[in-house]
C-alpha cells in the first residue's frame, strides 16, 4: 500500500504549487507532450524545475475517486487551477 501513491508523491521532495495547470489529450505521444511543456517553460523563462500540474502524474491513479468529486468545484483539477498562475492546453499535431 505504501507504493500506491501518485507519481509526483514518489519523486517530489515535498508539496509543489503548480505554476501551470495542463490540459491535454491522452492520445498524444509522451515525447511530444514533454516537448510542448519544455517549449512553454522556455518561452516563459521558467526553468526546468517549474511545477506543472498534469492529472496523470499528480492524481493518485490507485484512488482516482478522491480526485473526481461530486461537486466539480471540489475536485483536484479545480484546486490545481486555483493554485496555478495559468492554464496550458496541449493539443497534438492533428489538433485533437
Amino acid at each position: 500500500r505504501a507504493r500506491r501513491k501518485s507519481y509526483v508523491e514518489h519523486v517530489a521532495s515535498g508539496p509543489q504549487v503548480p505554476v501551470f495547470f495542463v490540459s491535454h489529450w491522452w492520445g498524444e505521444p509522451v515525447r511530444d507532450f514533454i516537448a510542448c511543456l519544455e517549449q512553454h517553460s522556455g518561452d516563459r523563462g521558467l526553468g526546468e524545475d517549474a511545477p506543472y500540474w498534469v492529472c496523470a502524474y499528480a492524481n493518485n491513479q490507485w484512488d482516482v475517486g478522491a480526485a473526481v468529486t461530486k461537486d466539480p468545484g471540489d475536485s483536484s483539477f479545480r484546486r490545481a487551477m486555483r493554485l496555478s498562475k495559468g492554464t496550458l492546453s496541449v493539443i497534438d499535431a492533428g489538433s485533437v
